[in-house]
C-alpha cells in the first residue's frame, strides 16, 4: 500500500518526534541554565580535637531512593575526593566503624522533569563521626539538637540538614537533569561536612 505524500509527511514527523522524545528520556544531553537555591544548617561537637589525626579517609553510607542511590553514592565519593577525603561506600551501617564514617540520608527527592523547564527539590541530612561511633551518628541524624558526649579520646562528630531547589531553562534530557540534581546534592554535602573538619 502506497502512502499519499501528506500521510508520508505525517508519519515521518511522528517518527522524528518519537525519536527525539526517546532521546530526551534516555540520553545524557543538556543545553540549559539552572537557577538553584540551597540552604543548610550544620552543627558539630568534639573532644581533644587538637589531637585528632587529619580526616582523609572513611566509610560512606547512603540511604536514598533506589533510582538515584548508586549515582548519588558515586557523586559523593567524587565530591569528597575533590576535597581531599577518600570515602569507601558500604551498603549498611552496623554498629561502630573502625574509623571516620559519613552517613547521608535523603528524606525527599522530588524531580519534576520535562524537556524544556525541569524543576526539582531535595531535602537530606548528613552526619559524620571521626571515630566511627554509632551513637554520635544516631544523635546527629535525629531531630533533636546534636549533643556530643564522648570519653573515647580525640573525636569529632557533626550533622548537616540541607535542602535545595533547582529549575532549568533550555533543553534537558531526563538523565541530564537527574545528574544535575545529584551533583548539586553531592557538592553541597561534601562542602558542608568537610568544612567542619579541623584541618579544612
Amino acid at each position: 500500500m502506497e502512502l499519499s505524500p501528506r500521510t508520508a509527511v505525517v508519519v515521518a514527523l511522528v517518527l522524528v518526534v518519537a525519536a527525539v522524545s526517546g532521546g530526551l528520556l534516555a540520553l545524557d544531553f543538556e543545553a540549559a541554565s539552572y537557577e538553584t537555591t540551597a540552604s543548610a544548617t550544620a552543627a558539630s561537637g568534639g573532644s581533644n580535637v587538637d589531637s585528632l589525626p587529619p580526616i582523609t579517609d572513611g566509610v560512606l553510607v547512603v540511604d536514598a531512593p533506589e533510582a538515584v542511590r548508586d549515582d548519588l553514592t558515586a557523586a559523593l565519593v567524587e565530591s569528597f575526593a575533590e576535597r581531599g577525603v577518600t570515602l569507601e561506600p558500604t551498603d549498611a551501617r552496623e554498629g561502630d566503624a573502625e574509623g571516620p564514617v559519613v552517613v547521608v540520608v535523603v528524606d525527599e527527592w522530588d524531580s519534576r522533569w520535562n524537556p524544556i523547564a525541569p524543576s526539582g527539590s531535595v531535602a537530606w541530612r548528613a552526619a559524620f563521626d571521626a571515630g566511627g561511633h554509632a551513637r554520635h551518628i544516631d544523635a546527629a541524624l535525629s531531630v533533636d539538637p546534636l549533643v556530643f558526649e564522648s570519653t573515647d579520646g580525640p573525636d569529632l562528630a557533626g550533622s548537616v540538614e540541607a535542602s535545595v531547589e533547582s529549575a532549568g531553562t533550555g533543553v534537558v534530557s531526563r538523565p541530564a537533569y537527574r545528574d544535575h540534581l545529584v551533583g548539586v546534592v553531592a557538592d553541597a554535602t561534601a562542602e558542608q561536612v568537610v568544612g567542619q573538619f579541623p584541618d579544612a
